[in-house]
């Protein structure tokens, strides 16, 4: 991996803060909304993980317009943070095929399942190990109660480069499936713009862990991967949705068998993610930013 992801802060940062990856969703130059992505490393290269909606601009229920004047995304573009802020553009029209998506949906969920994977090998250079999600060594069961973390864009990138780690708890049985999908709810003051946010559970050092039967006792902090954020039942619950890690798992294997891999260009654009002008507190208070949820 080049030094370009490699970010550079005066203090300490949690590791887990690189693996999140703000993107917007576009038709032409008309900016429709924001959301969040990540990757994850597979054996044949990194593979881009975000919820369905966010490329649809759709609803993934009901299929209506998530932006309020209808517009749909015809690209979107994700923002690397390293010594130098990048954007890499990402075309979500299929120009040979224009009825077919240019990502790759779940192998037996399809467009009920609002995750979708694109294979981008070429990334192997930007993305690695240390900001990316690794499905390997399943290794812990959780329960209902058990903490949890979203980490990823509300209201873009109020949080500078990083995103922002959201607090909540597992709130229904997670080996139980909910309307025959593998999701779980989850209890969280999550909000627009973090929907495709990976989900995390964490321990900390002196923890006890269950591991093949057998508790044990972390020496240091360890993360876990959960599954995939897509957002709330209702604009006014606490209760929303995560996509199992099992279905992710299923998810890019499918991806890397089957689908095309995906080209995701540089380009340089004339806005800066993190610009003071465009992202300021003030623009938040007047909710003059759009989001999808």
């Amino acid at each position: 991996m080049s030094d370009l992801d490699q970010l550079e802060v005066a203090g300490y940062y949690d590791s887990l803060s690189a693996v999140s990856r703000y993107i917007r969703m576009y038709y032409g130059q008309t900016l429709l909304g924001n959301g969040t992505c990540f990757f994850v490393m597979s054996e044949d290269g990194p593979v881009l993980v975000t919820n369905r909606h966010n490329f649809t601009g759709r609803h993934n229920i009901t299929g209506q317009p998530l932006h309020k004047q209808g517009g749909i995304p015809d690209h979107a573009i994700v923002t690397m943070h390293g010594p130098h802020e990048v954007h890499y553009h990402i075309d979500l029209v299929d120009h040979a095929n224009p009825e077919a998506p240019a990502w790759t949906e779940h192998p037996t969920l399809g467009a009920r399942a609002d995750i979708v994977a694109l294979p981008v090998k070429e990334m192997m250079n930007i993305v690695g190990e240390i900001n990316s999600v690794s499905l390997k060594d399943d290794w812990h069961r959780w329960d209902v109660g058990s903490e949890l973390h979203v980490v990823g864009y509300p209201y873009g990138q109020i949080g500078g480069p990083f995103p922002i780690w959201s607090k909540g708890s597992i709130a229904s049985e997670p080996d139980i499936d909910i309307s025959g999908l593998p999701v779980f709810l989850i209890d969280c003051r999550s909000r627009p713009g973090q929907s495709g946010s990976p989900v995390f559970a964490q321990f900390r050092a002196g923890a006890v862990v269950e591991h093949k039967g057998q508790n044990w006792q972390a020496r240091r902090p360890m993360n876990y991967f959960v599954g995939v954020y897509s957002g709330r039942l209702r604009p006014d619950s606490d209760l929303g949705l995560v996509w199992k890690r099992s279905c992710i798992e299923e998810l890019v294997n499918h991806a890397v068998a089957h689908g095309t891999q995906h080209q995701m260009e540089l380009r340089r654009h004339r806005f800066s993610a993190t610009g003071h002008n465009e992202f300021s507190l003030e623009n938040y208070v007047r909710n003059d930013v759009e989001e999808f949820e």
